[in-house]
């Protein structure tokens, strides 16, 4: 395999070139630094990086974000080096090592065209608080919004196969969020991927990190939670068509027929055509499925017969038999059950309805 090994930095020290030489005793024979604005008094460190053969230094003027300089490094090589195989992308101040990368290799060569994550290990109480947490707490985030299992959701240390140089360099984000974007765009673009152990490595307390807690967990936070929120919009969308629907049609039949023929007519119908539209934007927009129509539909409506008959046994089991409250509790009783049972759909129609059998 012919790697080239991308390193996007900002105002680097002399890790930067130990990391490179050892690189380059390692056997590297391309590598591509991406200088993202840095300080004039660093620059020598590229200077002296450069001074291997092997390395090519990329330059942006001003600052523009780790996600940038990664996108520059994609799209040089994929207009510059029709030879590489994969990218190896990682971190310029000595947290990954070679022996991670080469890890990563082994297990790319095991399964080609996947994506492949370097995933650090958290359990060790060493690692700073707020990286054991962070990482914990933004794994199950991915995990439920996403549908993207990985230990390590921040780790920069991953191997992108060359077929996706050209999509991935148009990502969106140009900060620590395009990292964000290129995990989401392995769930939507169908794209294997394997999280292989590696070292875990802080210096200094991870002091010479440019991530911004606030701004930068914000920036993440928003794109992982897109998934529930466009489900949230789905539905909120789908309630208005039911409303909408049943209201219509109420107008058009009241006094033509009999009340309850008008009032079967009009539920029926408007809960036909709304969850017609749930399930079209939930399988175009929210999950972005690729199965074919009939098979999700059959398990769209099959979750959706079975939620329907739970929350009606639940609310009757607890408004009537555990709780014998009167009538109005019901519907009180009736919202909860139903939000959780929709925590708990969204959680079913990422995992089954739409899960593609490609991922």
């Amino acid at each position: 395999m012919n790697y080239a090994v991308v390193i996007p930095t900002l105002n680097p020290d002399s890790k930067m070139t130990d990391f490179v030489d050892v690189l380059v005793s390692s056997g590297y024979e391309k590598i591509i630094l991406v200088n993202d604005g840095s300080s004039a008094e660093t620059v020598k460190y590229f200077e002296q990086a450069a001074a291997h053969p092997q390395v090519t230094v990329l330059t942006h003027e001003v600052n523009r974000g780790k996600g940038a300089g990664l996108k520059t490094a994609f799209r040089y090589l994929a207009e510059n080096c029709p030879d590489v195989d994969a990218a190896i992308t990682a971190d310029a101040d000595g947290q990954h090592t070679v022996d991670s990368i080469n890890r990563c290799t082994a297990a790319f060569a095991e399964n080609p065209g996947s994506v492949i994550f370097g995933g650090r290990e958290f359990s060790d109480k060493k690692i700073p608080f707020r990286s054991r947490f962070g990482n914990k707490i933004s794994s199950v985030v991915y995990r439920f919004s996403c549908g993207i299992k990985l230990n390590d959701t921040q780790t920069g240390l991953r191997i992108v196969p060359a077929a996706y140089f050209e999509p991935f360099s148009v990502l969106k984000g140009d900060r620590y969020e395009y990292e964000t974007h290129m995990i989401i765009a392995v769930r939507e673009m169908h794209i294997p991927y394997v999280e292989v152990p590696i070292e875990t490595i802080y210096i200094d307390d991870n002091a010479s990190s440019h991530f911004n807690p606030i701004k930068d967990s914000a920036r993440i936070y928003k794109i992982v939670l897109g998934y529930f929120f466009k489900f949230l919009a789905s539905s909120l969308i789908s309630w208005v068509v039911d409303i909408a629907v049943y209201t219509i049609l109420v107008m058009i039949l009241e006094g033509k027929t009999d009340t309850q023929t008008m009032e079967i007519i009009a539920g029926a119908a408007s809960r036909i055509i709304s969850s017609i539209v749930n399930f079209i934007l939930n399988r175009k927009v929210v999950f972005k499925a690729v199965d074919d129509v009939k098979s999700t539909a059959i398990r769209y409506y099959i979750l959706a017969f079975c939620q329907m008959g739970i929350s009606i046994f639940l609310v009757n089991i607890i408004a009537d038999t555990l709780l014998q409250v009167p009538g109005l509790w019901h519907t009180v009783i009736k919202c909860i059950v139903d939000g959780c049972l929709f925590i708990f759909s969204y959680g079913i129609q990422r995992k089954w309805v739409f899960k593609n059998k490609k991922i």
